[in-house]
């Protein structure tokens, strides 16, 4: 994680977004919806953020008001990944009756799973639970 500060005037607000310009360029940040409730900013703001570096925007972990007040902005923690299980994923769409044709690819919140039932090929979502869904023709782009 690449922590980064920013400081400048908001000169524009995207709901929960909002961009900043200062000495050092242009910056969007990203507060979430959940911290855009606590923070009441408008155009012309001064104000410095940090947080974590992202490539298109900072994801604003901790943000300061010209007056000094500080708002802390919590992130929900991330969908569980690190302990999902490829052959979990596997044994769900067997036991939904597809036949998996290749390895699954790991997303944020599933598993894209290749695979065939009745002669047509199709990839599956299959949430890191296990819950099968979404079956789209295997021609359609994986998401």
């Amino acid at each position: 994680m690449t922590t980064t500060n920013a400081t400048g005037t908001v000169w524009a607000i995207f709901g929960h977004r909002f961009a900043i310009e200062g000495a050092d360029g242009r910056h969007l940040a990203d507060v979430g919806p959940k911290g855009a409730e606590g923070i009441a900013l408008r155009v012309g703001d001064a104000v410095t953020v940090e947080g974590e570096r992202k490539p298109s925007e900072i994801k604003v972990a901790r943000l300061t008001a010209a007056d000094g007040t500080v708002h802390a902005v919590t992130w929900p923690a991330k969908a569980a990944g690190s302990d999902a299980d490829p052959a979990a994923a596997i044994a769900a769409a067997e036991a939904a009756g597809y036949r998996v044709t290749g390895e699954p690819e790991r997303r944020p919140k599933h598993f894209d799973v290749p695979a065939e039932k009745d002669g047509q090929a199709v990839r599956l979502h299959v949430d890191h639970d296990g819950t099968v869904r979404k079956p789209k023709p295997a021609t359609a782009e994986a998401a």
